[in-house]
């Protein structure tokens, strides 16, 4: 059992991460990222700009979203967890509370090149290192799938560039990674299985499935993985399981995100429910209440790589079962 989380606010966060409104990435998370594009001779390629945000199938599109989107969406999942303004702090506590110690197995689905978890994690060593937070041993088994493998060899490479700095802080990640398309629902449900068999042989009850920035699917993409993201619910809903979700998108102006993350939710609650298409949306029937349609939040970070700030938008959902 994990130790019971200790009380935090914004005020709270070290200059290092927040100050003047403006996010700060932990410098051992940005500088391994410089490092790994000066290494890779990619650093001229850096204009996020320019680039889309979607990370693909191909090789181009995968190298193209580690240059210039790791840094954006890394931002995105710091700021969310962190919560400098003490604008949704229950998800700050969910973050910190799962993640103070001892073992959790954490499940990253379409988890692209591990800019989301990579922060949530930096976050968490830059508060230890600073003394914001205790310094408790922790083991973090990573399950990373997304079906582009270049993405998820760059997960693997900027891993180990902070793994030592990790350690020094007493957090322990153990890397596993998997090639699966979550379109092909029988494709995960076998990684699922072996998922939880890892967890049973670790005698690990405590889990966080991450989500970060699938809205580049689409509707219809989403519509094609939902049977998958059923499925890891309906998995992670056992009532001896410990079970948090995290779930961040940028900027997507519908509400139909927050009708998918409602029927994950309510599977993970056990819940009875009725999802269907409605119009050019989705809604659901239950009698319980659903999520409210989340706001999209703007913040500014810090550019390490250029030395300016930039803005980004982004809007969060997260539960635990009940």
């Amino acid at each position: 059992m994990n130790t019971p989380f200790v009380s935090f606010e914004g005020k709270d966060l070290p200059t290092s991460v927040w100050t003047s409104k403006v996010l700060h990435l932990p410098e051992p998370l940005a500088a391994a990222h410089k490092d790994f594009l000066n290494d890779k001779g990619w650093m001229t390629a850096y204009q996020p700009v320019l680039s889309g945000g979607s990370g693909g199938k191909s090789a181009e599109e995968a190298q193209d979203h580690v240059i210039n989107r790791f840094l954006n969406s890394a931002a995105r999942m710091q700021f969310v967890c962190a919560d400098p303004c003490d604008e949704q702090p229950e998800i700050r506590e969910m973050v910190l509370d799962q993640l103070g110690d001892g073992h959790i197995l954490l499940l990253d689905l379409a988890a692209g090149n591990g800019a989301g978890t990579l922060a949530m994690l930096s976050l968490l060593c830059e508060l230890r290192e600073k003394k914001s937070i205790p310094k408790l041993p922790l083991n973090v088994s990573i399950v990373g799938i997304d079906y582009s493998p270049d993405a998820l060899n760059f997960y693997a490479e900027m891993l180990g560039r902070i793994t030592p700095w990790f350690e020094a802080s007493g957090i322990n990640i153990f890397l596993s990674l998997a090639v699966c398309d979550l379109t092909v629902s029988g494709d995960f449900s076998e990684e699922m299985e072996s998922f939880l068999d890892d967890a049973k042989n670790q005698n690990v009850k405590r889990f966080l499935c991450i989500i970060s920035a699938l809205s580049g699917a689409g509707k219809e993409g989403w519509e094609k993985m939902h049977d998958s993201l059923k499925i890891a619910a309906a998995a992670l809903s056992h009532r001896k399981r410990n079970s948090s979700w995290l779930w961040v998108e940028p900027h997507v102006g519908k509400t139909w995100p927050t009708k998918f993350a409602d029927s994950v939710r309510l599977i993970l609650e056990k819940v009875p429910f009725k999802f269907f298409k409605k119009g050019d949306s989705y809604d659901i029937q239950t009698d319980v209440p659903l999520l409210p349609n989340p706001e999209t939040r703007q913040f500014e970070w810090h550019d390490p790589h250029l030395a300016a700030t930039t803005k980004s938008y982004v809007f969060v959902m997260a539960f635990r079962s009940k």
